[in-house]
Order: structure tokens, then C-alpha cells, then sequence
């Protein structure tokens, strides 16, 4: 009797959260589920440098040569590329913008990086034509700018990490708080340069991107899509801009992997981040959060900018063995591990196939298997769990944790 009681309460509940929550339920259900586990490393700035970055890179790329995943596949870096810096004397002459590019200008990284193309250990992604908003920064260098000191002291200069956080950003202007988004026509022509840079350098079309900063619009995507680009990296949020503050204008402030934008591209979503050398992100809170993305059958994507290999020779080598531990626990740990960069993840969400192909060297692999029946059930109700912290409480309150424990935990066998 007691059991019957039990089962009619939990069941009079389930339905009273149907109706409170049908939307969320349908449109949590409706999101991605992989039964394979894809793994990507997401690494911001590859571009312009010191001639060294060159051998750092091939450090990093020597290491992920060392693991497997289920299929025979070794990790893939996503190279987000930066693809030129200011050209610092020939903006003094004559006040316009002028650049230095990564093929014609830094050939020792230009090669290093088609090196891992070859290899496949490194896809190419476009991140911006540079990592600033280039009227800003040559009219702060004919102002004088105390900002641009460091810039405007080395003839070959390359770290763009060393300026202020708000000069950072490619699609606005930071120059001035609030910041301003480029026009139409900037717009258009950055994009068009930048994707034909790209095309011309690696030889493919980038069809992913990430913005410097993760600062983007509307407008962006559509310039975006009218280049084939088919999904965007995100840090599962969208920064329009900053106020007068500083602090970043967030729209929309929560995007989950294959939500779509205005226009139809795919949103993709880094979930585990990795950067030491900020002293945390570190090696410990990766594995947690690779962990919870593989109990929703998410993936895992892997964010590392370069500065954590570029830096220290010391941090560079602490970096890589960490890198190295991360991916020996996760094929250790995970099951079905598939390395694939973040092109291959976007194209698979937009056409799933029975083969993946790297369209940088030709390479194919095996599809991705996607999550049905009783593992999908277990990490739908881990995803109410871990973004919906008032269900998890009615959940406890109501004792329908218990059998949603037991779907969870069995779903992951």
C-alpha cells in the first residue's frame, strides 16, 4: 500500500512539473545527446609572435601525439587564429592602418602550424583578422595613447595580450567606454578579408569561428553566415559590448550546444576550461568539469588560450604536463572518447554523417554516435540537475531524486 502511495505522489508531481515546465523539459530533450564523447582543445591567438612560439607549438603538438582516442585518433588542437598584428612603423607614417601577416611576416610559426595541419594534430580556426579594432588602435597611436607605450616601443611587436582588456576586442571599438560596435560596412570588410586570408593561408575555408573576446552582434553573425560560417564557439554566452564600467554586456547571457542563431548557425559551447598560468582553471577542476559534461553526454571542449604555452619556459613545460595528465585521465576515465575539432563537431550537429572529414588535410574518421533510449534519459534529467537548481530541490523535497539517481546512474554503465 505504502508503495502504491508513493508511486501515485511521485506521479501527480511529475505532472504538475509537466505543466509548470513543459517548455524546458521539451526544449532540454530536443538538445544534443552523444553516446561518443567528443573531445575538443579550444586554444585562442595562434598567429603572430617570437620566432619561439614556433618550437612551443610543436611541444604541445609532440605531446597530444602521444594519446589515442576509441577510434585510433589523436587530440586535435583548434588553433583559433589570429592572423596579423599593427604594422607600428608604417602607422606612424602615415596614420592609417597597416598590418603584418602570419604567412609573409612570420614564417617560422606559419610553417610550424601547417606542420600540425599535416599531421593532424592542429585545425585551424578563424578567430579574427587581429585581435583589436584596428581604426581604434592607429588613431590611439596618433594620440599619443599612454595605452599603446609597450606597442609602440618594439618595432616587431606581436603580444596583443599585453594591452588594455578593453583595446582586445575585433568587432568593437574599445578605444573609449561604453564601446562601440564597428558599422556595417567595417563589418563587411574585416570578414571579407579575414576569410579570404584564411582560405588563401590553410587552404580550406574556416566554417567555424569564436570571437576575440567573445564579443559580437547580430550583425557579426550575419556577415558570419554570409561566409559559410555554419557554427560559432562561445563560452556559453554572447558579450555585445562593454558599459562605462567595463563589465561586459551579456545577450543572450545563456547559449547551450546546437542552439541557433538568427540566422541559423550553430552555437557551440566550452564547458572545461584549462589556463595554469592564471593559477586557476588548473588540471584538478578540468577533470570535475570534464566529468559532469560527459554525465550529460555533452561535449567536452576544452578551452586553453596560448598565453599558457607562449609565456615562461617553465609555464610553458607545467602547462603541457598538465595537458597531458587531462587527456590520459579523460581516455582513461571516459569511454568512447573522440577527439575531433570544433569544425567537425559544428558540421556533424548541422549534417550528421556516417564519416568525419578534415577538410585541412583529407583525413577521414568515423561519425559520431548520437545518445538514445536510457542514456539519453539519464543525462537529460543530469542537465535539469545541474542548471535548474529548483527542480533539484523539489527533486530531494519530493524524493524523486531517488529514482532519477538510479536512471542516471545506470544510464552511464
Amino acid at each position: 500500500m505504502a508503495i502504491l502511495f508513493i508511486l501515485g505522489f511521485w506521479s501527480v508531481c511529475i505532472a504538475c512539473l509537466w505543466v509548470w515546465k513543459k517548455d524546458l523539459f521539451v526544449a532540454t530533450w530536443n538538445e544534443a545527446y552523444f553516446a561518443d564523447t567528443p573531445v575538443l582543445i579550444e586554444s585562442d591567438d595562434w598567429g603572430p609572435g617570437g620566432e619561439f612560439h614556433a618550437d612551443r607549438l610543436n611541444q604541445l603538438l609532440n605531446m597530444l601525439d602521444q594519446h589515442k582516442d576509441a577510434v585510433g585518433r589523436n587530440p586535435v588542437l583548434t588553433a583559433d587564429m589570429v592572423l596579423a598584428v599593427p604594422d607600428i612603423e608604417k602607422i606612424a607614417v602615415d596614420g592609417e592602418y597597416h598590418r603584418k601577416m602570419l604567412d609573409a611576416d612570420f614564417p617560422a610559426i606559419y610553417q610550424a602550424l601547417k606542420d600540425g595541419i599535416a599531421r593532424d594534430l592542429l585545425t585551424p580556426q578563424l578567430h579574427g583578422l587581429e585581435h583589436l579594432n584596428g581604426a581604434g588602435f592607429a588613431r590611439l597611436c596618433q594620440q599619443n595613447d599612454p595605452r599603446l607605450t609597450a606597442a609602440k616601443s618594439t618595432s616587431d611587436w606581436w603580444d596583443w595580450e599585453s594591452l588594455d582588456s578593453p583595446l582586445q576586442g575585433h568587432y568593437v571599438d574599445g578605444s573609449a567606454l561604453p564601446t562601440s560596435s564597428v558599422d556595417s560596412a567595417e563589418a563587411q570588410n574585416i570578414i571579407e578579408l579575414a576569410t579570404a586570408s584564411f582560405q588563401r593561408m590553410f587552404g580550406a575555408p574556416s566554417v567555424t569561428t569564436v570571437a576575440p573576446c567573445y564579443l559580437w552582434n547580430d550583425l557579426i553573425e550575419q556577415q558570419w553566415r554570409d561566409r559559410n560560417i555554419i557554427a560559432i564557439q562561445t563560452a556559453g554566452y554572447r558579450c555585445t559590448g562593454r558599459d562605462q564600467s567595463g563589465r561586459y554586456r551579456q545577450d543572450p547571457p545563456i547559449i547551450r550546444v546546437g542552439n541557433k542563431t538568427r540566422f541559423g548557425q550553430f552555437y557551440l559551447v566550452r564547458n572545461v576550461m584549462y589556463e595554469p598560468v592564471d593559477g586557476k582553471n588548473t588540471l584538478a577542476s578540468a577533470v570535475a568539469e570534464a566529468e559532469i559534461a560527459y554525465r550529460q553526454a555533452a561535449p567536452i571542449s576544452i578551452s586553453t588560450h596560448r598565453y599558457n604555452f607562449t609565456r615562461s619556459e617553465t609555464e610553458c613545460k607545467d602547462a603541457i604536463a598538465g595537458l597531458d595528465q587531462l587527456m590520459s585521465v579523460i581516455t582513461g576515465m571516459l569511454p568512447r572518447v573522440r577527439f575531433l575539432s570544433s569544425a567537425e563537431l559544428g558540421e556533424s550537429l548541422v549534417d550528421p554523417s556516417p564519416e568525419i572529414t578534415n577538410r585541412f588535410n583529407g583525413k577521414r574518421w568515423p561519425g559520431l554516435k548520437m545518445a538514445s533510449g536510457h542514456r539519453k534519459l539519464g543525462a537529460f534529467l543530469y542537465r535539469l540537475y545541474y542548471r535548474h537548481r529548483k527542480l533539484a530541490l523539489i527533486g530531494y523535497v519530493t524524493g524523486l531524486s531517488l529514482p532519477a539517481w538510479v536512471i542516471c546512474k545506470t544510464g552511464l554503465k
